[in-house]
């Protein structure tokens, strides 16, 4: 398996710890050696593991978290150690624009910052993020 299909796995786990409410494996995903970072849309952002997780758990565990899908993921290396994920999540109310760095700890790729805003998904990803919506 390429490293860009380990981080593309890696991005995968942290939207389905999302999707699936589960705040340990929220946690899983995150670094525990590096700085992490996380912009929520309308939040002021987070500097911290602590304070980053934290906020996944009022997410998480709050009475109508956010049904939430990821489409059109690209991963690129930055560094043997370093990769970025872009894509689009596609919630009920609309669609955000995410980026999602990671970092190689003890052989497996971390999160160490979420970012995301409000965003127009591209012509070729609106037919996907239709039926990504129907499904929710």
């Amino acid at each position: 398996m390429s490293q860009e299909a380990r981080v593309l796995f890696a991005n995968d786990a942290f939207y389905a710890a999302f999707a699936g409410r589960d705040p340990d494996a929220m946690d899983a995903v995150w670094s525990e050696r590096e700085p992490v970072l996380c912009v929520h849309p309308g939040w002021p952002p987070l500097d911290g593991r602590d304070e980053v997780l934290s906020s996944w758990r009022r997410i998480l565990s709050g009475p109508s978290p956010p049904k939430i899908r990821c489409v059109g993921p690209s991963a690129r290396l930055l560094t043997d150690e370093l990769a970025v994920v872009l894509c689009f999540e596609v919630l009920e109310q609309g669609t955000l624009a995410a980026s999602n760095l990671f970092r190689l700890e003890n052989g497996v790729w971390r999160m160490v910052h979420h970012h995301a805003s409000p965003a127009q998904l591209p012509p070729g990803l609106e037919d996907e993020a239709r039926r990504e919506r129907s499904i929710q």
